[in-house]
C-alpha cells in the first residue's frame, strides 16, 4: 500500500519516517523508515535531551519589530538593520513570509545569546543527521569534506532562516512551493501548515511533538542521482494562512547546510566517479528566478 493510500484509509495526515541521533549517530526507527526517508526526502528527528527551542520561536515573534534604539537589543530591529557582514540578511518575500537569514559564523554577533545557544545545538544535530543520510545513501566518507565544502569544520554554507508568516497578507501562499537548494534543512515550527508533494498529491504532514522536521534538498538529489539509493529533494510548501482570533502568526526557524556559493555541486556518474556538475551559485540564481524572487544581491 502506498503512503497516500494508507493516509486516505486511516483518514490521517501523512506521518513521516522517524529517527533520532544517539551519540552522534543517526538511527531510524525501522529499516523501512530509512528507505522511506530517502524516497520522500523528509523525516522527523527527535529533539535531543536538553535542547529547548522556545528561545528561537520567541525570537521569530520579535525580530521584525522596530528597533528600540538600544544597541544591546538584538531581539528587534532586524528588518532595518542591514547586517553588513552577512551576504544574506533580512528578506521580504513575495509570499506571506518575511525572513532573516544569517550565516553560522555571525550568530553570536547579531543574535541574542540564548538564540545562538539553541542554533549551535541544532547545527550539531543537523551535521550528525547529514552524515547519517550520507551513510544511508552510500556516499563514501572520503568524499564528504569536498562535496560539502567542509561542513564538519563549519567552512561549508550553514545558516539559520528565521520566519514570520504574515497571515494578514491575503491571496498569496504562506511560502511558495519549492525544494531546498542545499543538502539538509532542520525545521522547528510552532504551528501546523507544512505540506509535501508526495505521490502526485499535496499532503498535510502530521506534526510530531518533540521532533524537528528534516528536509533533504537539491544538492543531495544531484549528488546521488546515479547511485543505487538516490535521495529525493522534497517539494514542499505552506498554503495561505489566514488570521485566527487569539492565535499568533505562524513562526519557524531552521538550520540549513549546503555547498558554498563559490564551489560546485558534485554528482556521481553511473560508474561511481565523483564529478563537478554545476556552479552552486549559478544553480541557485536559476532556481530563484523560477520561484519568482531575486537572488541575494550580495552573494
Amino acid at each position: 500500500m502506498t503512503d497516500t493510500a494508507q493516509m486516505e484509509r486511516e483518514g490521517a495526515r501523512l506521518a513521516l519516517p522517524v529517527a533520532e541521533v544517539d551519540s552522534g549517530t543517526l538511527r531510524f526507527a525501522t529499516a523501512d523508515d530509512t528507505e522511506r526517508a530517502l524516497r520522500i526526502g523528509a523525516f522527523n528527528v527527535a529533539v535531543p535531551e536538553g535542547l529547548d527551542a522556545r528561545a528561537g520561536l520567541d525570537f521569530c515573534r520579535t525580530f521584525y519589530e522596530p528597533g528600540t534604539g538600544d544597541p544591546a537589543d538584538r531581539r528587534r530591529g532586524h528588518r532595518e538593520h542591514g547586517h553588513p557582514a552577512s551576504k544574506l540578511g533580512y528578506e521580504d518575500r513575495p509570499d506571506q513570509v518575511e525572513q532573516l537569514q544569517l550565516e553560522s559564523f555571525l550568530w553570536q554577533a547579531y543574535l541574542p545569546d540564548d538564540v545562538t545557544a539553541v542554533l549551535r545545538r541544532m547545527r550539531q544535530l543537523t551535521l550528525d543527521v547529514l552524515y547519517g543520510v550520507f551513510d544511508a545513501a552510500g556516499v563514501p566518507g572520503a568524499d564528504r569534506d569536498l562535496i560539502t565544502g567542509g561542513a564538519a569544520r563549519d567552512t561549508g554554507l550553514c545558516y539559520t532562516t528565521v520566519n514570520h508568516y504574515r497571515a494578514g497578507l491575503s491571496d498569496r501562499a504562506g511560502i511558495v512551493e519549492h525544494s531546498d537548494s542545499g543538502f539538509i534543512t532542520t525545521i522547528c515550527t510552532d504551528q501546523p501548515g507544512y505540506e509535501i508533494l508526495h505521490e502526485g498529491r499535496w499532503l498535510p504532514v502530521l506534526e510530531r511533538a518533540g521532533h524537528f522536521t528534516v528536509n533533504l534538498g537539491d544538492a543531495f538529489r544531484v549528488l546521488t542521482k546515479n547511485l543505487p539509493r538516490p535521495v529525493t529533494a522534497v517539494y514542499h510548501r505552506v498554503p495561505e494562512l489566514r488570521p485566527d482570533a487569539g492565535v499568533p502568526d505562524r513562526s519557524s526557524f531552521t538550520v540549513y547546510m549546503g555547498p558554498r556559493y563559490d564551489m560546485p555541486l558534485y554528482q556521481y556518474d553511473s560508474g561511481g566517479k565523483l564529478r563537478e556538475h554545476q556552479s552552486f551559485r549559478a544553480f541557485s540564481v536559476e532556481k530563484a528566478g523560477k520561484l519568482g524572487y531575486d537572488f541575494h544581491s550580495r552573494v
